[in-house]
C-alpha cells in the first residue's frame, strides 16, 4: 500500500500522472472535500486509463454516489468508515469482481446499469481495536516544516463523529450511524491511553512537534481530553495543539479544571463554530450553542489564557439576510474580542439539507465554489452581502476593534503576535482583492493559495 499526499509535496498534474504510472496501482483510493471534487475525478481518470479499480470514499463521495458512479471514472463508493469495509473490498474483488461485492457493507457500485447500496456497515464500537496511522507512508517530514506557528505538525483524531447534528456540517452524517435510512450523531472516542501511545509515538519516530486535531468538536467528551492531558503533563510531554470546541463546553471544562489541564498540555489555538448573533438564524442552522456562552468562554480565555489564539467563525447567506444582517454580525465578532473572525458563505455541501440534485454538473467543477472563503462580488448570488462584508472591513473602526488590534500585537507572547500580524497581513490582502484590487499578479493562484481558513479574513 502507498500513499502519495501530493498537495504537501508540491506536485503537479504532470508529476502525480508519472507517479501512478511508475506504481502501475491495481486499486485507486480518492477522497477529499466537495472542494478538490473534480481533481479526485481527474486522479480518477488516470487511474482508470491503467487498469486500475478505483474507489471513492470520504464527506464528499459518500453523499453524491450515484452521481459519481455514473461518471463511469469510479468503480465503489465506500460509505461511512472504510477500515473494515475496505479490507473486505478488496478481497471480495480479488474473489468475484463485482459479482461479489453485494456481500460488502457500507459500499454502493453499479451493476447492469443500476446503483446497489449495500446495507450499512455498524460503526466501529471501540476505536482502540483501530490499527495504527499509517503515518510511515506519508511525508510527515513535510508537514509544517516552514511554519514558525504550527512546526513539525501532524493531524491527529481523539474521535470520531459528534453529539450534534448542526444542518449546515457533514462531519456528523459522515461519521455517524444510520437509523432508518437517515444519520444520525453518534460521539465516539478513543481511550486517553490509545491517545497518549499515538502521541508518543509521534512525538518520538516522527518528531513531531504540534498536533492539529481533526475532530468536528474536540472537547465534545467532558473526560478524556483531560486525561489525555494529564498523561502528557505526567511525561512532561507538552506539543502545541490547535482543535476546534464548543463553547458551552469549555465553560463546563473550565469548571471542571480541564480545560486548565489541556492549555497546560499544550492548547495554544481554538476555533470556536458561533455561525450567528441571532436566535432565528441559529434555530435555521440547528446550531444549539449561543453567542452568549461564546462571550463568557472568550472572557474566560482573554483573561486566564493570555497566550491561546482564538478563531471564532460566523455563516451567513441564509434566508432573509441582508447587508444590515451582516453588519450585525461583524458587530459581534468585534464585541467579542476575537484574535481571527471567519466569515464564511453557507454552503451546500453534498449531504447537508442545504444541498441540491441541479448543483452536480456531472464533472465536479461547479462545487470548487464550496472553499468556505467569500466569493468576490462580481461572482457570487448575493453580492450585496460580500460588498457589506467588504465595506464594514475598510470602514468600521471602533473601540473594540481597537483593542483586538492592540492585545494582538503588544500582548500574549511571541507565538500570538506572530499568527496576529501573519493573518492581519493576509487577510487584509484577501480583502484588498475582493475589492478588485489588481496588484496581484495573478488573483486565480493567490485565491487557491488563500484557501487556509486563517486567510478567510483579518482579525474582526
Amino acid at each position: 500500500m502507498r500513499i502519495l499526499d501530493a498537495a504537501v509535496l508540491r506536485l503537479g498534474d504532470s508529476s502525480v500522472a508519472a507517479v501512478l504510472r511508475q506504481w502501475q496501482p491495481a486499486f485507486l483510493g480518492i477522497g477529499e472535500e466537495a472542494v478538490h471534487c473534480a481533481d479526485n475525478l481527474r486522479l480518477a481518470r488516470w487511474g482508470k486509463t491503467l487498469g486500475a479499480a478505483v474507489i471513492a470514499g470520504g464527506c464528499c463521495f459518500a453523499f453524491l454516489a450515484p452521481e459519481i458512479l455514473a461518471t463511469g471514472l469510479v468503480d465503489v463508493v465506500v460509505h461511512g468508515e472504510g477500515e473494515q469495509t475496505l479490507v473486505e473490498l478488496v478481497h471480495a474483488w480479488h474473489s468475484d469482481g463485482l459479482a461479489g461485492l453485494d456481500r460488502v457493507r457500507g459500499i454502493s457500485f453499479a451493476r447492469n446499469g443500476q446503483v446497489i447500496r449495500t446495507p450499512p456497515r455498524p460503526l466501529l464500537g471501540d476505536l482502540d481495536q483501530l490499527p495504527w496511522p499509517a503515518y510511515d507512508l506519508l511525508p510527515v517530514e513535510h508537514y509544517g516544516r516552514s511554519s514558525r506557528n504550527h512546526p513539525a505538525m501532524a493531524a491527529i483524531e481523539l474521535g470520531r463523529g459528534c453529539h450534534d447534528s448542526c444542518d449546515f456540517c457533514v462531519l456528523w452524517r459522515q461519521m455517524g450511524h444510520v437509523v432508518r435510512g437517515q444519520s444520525a450523531p453518534r460521539l465516539r472516542v478513543k481511550s486517553s491511553q490509545r491517545l497518549e501511545e499515538e502521541i508518543v509515538r509521534l512525538a518520538r519516530r516522527f518528531h513531531r512537534r504540534y498536533l492539529g486535531w481533526v475532530d468536528p468538536c474536540f472537547n465534545a467528551h467532558p473526560d478524556i481530553p483531560a486525561r489525555l492531558a494529564e498523561r502528557l503533563l505526567q511525561r512532561n510531554l507538552r506539543l502545541g495543539q490547535s482543535a476546534w470546541i464548543r463553547s458551552d463546553h469549555l465553560l463546563r471544562d473550565q469548571a471542571s479544571g480541564a480545560l486548565d489541564l489541556c492549555v497546560r498540555a499544550g492548547l495554544n489555538e481554538v476555533y470556536i463554530g458561533i455561525e450567528r448573533p441571532d436566535a432565528k438564524g441559529l434555530e435555521q442552522l440547528n446550531k444549539h450553542a449561543r453567542p452568549a456562552q461564546a462571550r463568557i468562554a472568550l472572557e474566560i480565555l482573554r483573561r486566564q489564557y493570555p497566550s491561546v489564539f482564538t478563531v471564532g467563525s460566523f455563516i451567513y447567506g441564509l434566508a432573509g439576510d441582508s447587508p444590515a444582517t451582516m453588519r450585525r454580525i461583524y458587530e459581534e465578532a468585534l464585541a467579542l474580542g476575537l484574535d481571527l473572525a471567519l466569515f464564511i458563505p453557507l454552503n451546500p455541501l453534498p449531504g447537508t439539507r442545504y444541498w441540491r440534485a441541479d448543483q452536480w454538473d456531472g464533472t465536479g467543477e461547479a462545487l470548487r465554489r464550496l472553499d468556505f472563503l467569500p466569493p468576490p462580488p462580481s461572482e457570487s448570488a448575493r453580492p450585496e452581502l460580500e460588498r457589506e462584508l467588504l465595506r464594514c472591513f475598510m470602514l468600521h473602526w471602533s473601540l473594540d476593534r481597537l483593542r483586538i488590534y492592540w492585545r494582538g500585537l503588544a500582548g500574549g507572547g511571541a507565538r500570538k503576535r506572530r499568527m496576529f500580524v501573519r493573518v492581519l497581513w493576509r487577510g487584509t490582502r484577501f480583502a484588498l482583492q475582493r475589492a478588485g484590487w489588481r496588484g496581484h499578479r495573478n488573483k486565480t493562484d493567490s485565491r487557491r493559495k488563500a484557501a487556509a481558513a486563517a486567510a478567510n479574513a483579518a482579525p474582526a
